[in-house]
């Protein structure tokens, strides 16, 4: 009998692809035991009103470079640009992913706290978070009392267990659907895609933060240049 997989989805702009993004799933496979991490660069997303400065399909193939030969992260496009030009929202993403999966498999959103912070302004943050588990990586020093002040109305919070070095919530929401958020206080290798950016404009190659084959397809792509 197959056994239920727990899958990470960890969508976003990858704008571009660096190693802090693959050192934040490496730490939600070894503190959940996710068995796959879905990296899904999105086609349109609400949040941001400046449109990525790589395309989707730049920004496809440079995650596709970042997680060459990375045991159990895998490229997913199951958050492309829709056909009918609407923004790529959580909600319909988490929706179509379950629906693709077996009835026992179990969804972890993968984030980094930033990131959540601005939860509040998701559409249907609500809804969203009770769609599926949430797994928030931060630096270590970060405030977690942060994360729980960042919650929406409608969403109540509850204690629970959590794996070994790890903090959890139970999260109650909309339709007394119930998942849980995990936070893992410990991620050493942070980078910012926009910080990134501003340095190879610059002239900087920041080999340290970026896998050299992105590095090579950024080159060789003429990507984040001045007047690119």
């Amino acid at each position: 009998m197959k056994h239920a997989l727990k899958i990470g989805f960890y969508g976003g702009s990858f704008d571009p692809p660096h190693r802090g993004h693959v050192a934040l799933a490496r730490l939600g496979q070894e503190r959940l035991g996710l068995d796959r991490v879905l990296f899904a660069p999105v086609g349109v997303q609400p949040l941001k009103r400046d449109h990525p400065q790589a395309g989707f399909a730049d920004r496809v193939a440079m995650t596709k470079l970042a997680i060459a030969d990375q045991r159990g992260l895998e490229l997913s496009l199951i958050d492309a640009p829709r056909s009918d030009g609407r923004p790529n929202y959580t909600i319909d993403t988490v929706r179509a992913l379950r629906a693709s999966l077996a009835h026992d498999d179990q969804i972890f959103c993968l984030m980094g706290a930033d990131s959540f912070l601005s939860i509040g302004k998701w559409y249907r943050a609500a809804d969203v978070l009770v769609a599926c588990d949430f797994v928030v990586a931060s630096r270590p020093g970060f405030d977690l009392g942060r994360l729980a002040a960042a919650l929406p109305n409608g969403i109540s919070v509850g204690a629970c267990d959590a794996p070994p070095r790890c903090l959890a919530l139970s999260l109650h929401g909309p339709g007394h659907r119930e998942s849980r958020l995990y936070l893992l206080p410990d991620l050493d290798e942070i980078a910012s895609a926009t910080n990134i950016r501003t340095a190879l404009q610059q002239g900087a190659d920041p080999q340290t933060i970026l896998d050299p084959a992105v590095a090579a397809y950024i080159r060789d792509h003429n990507l984040y240049q001045e007047g690119a």
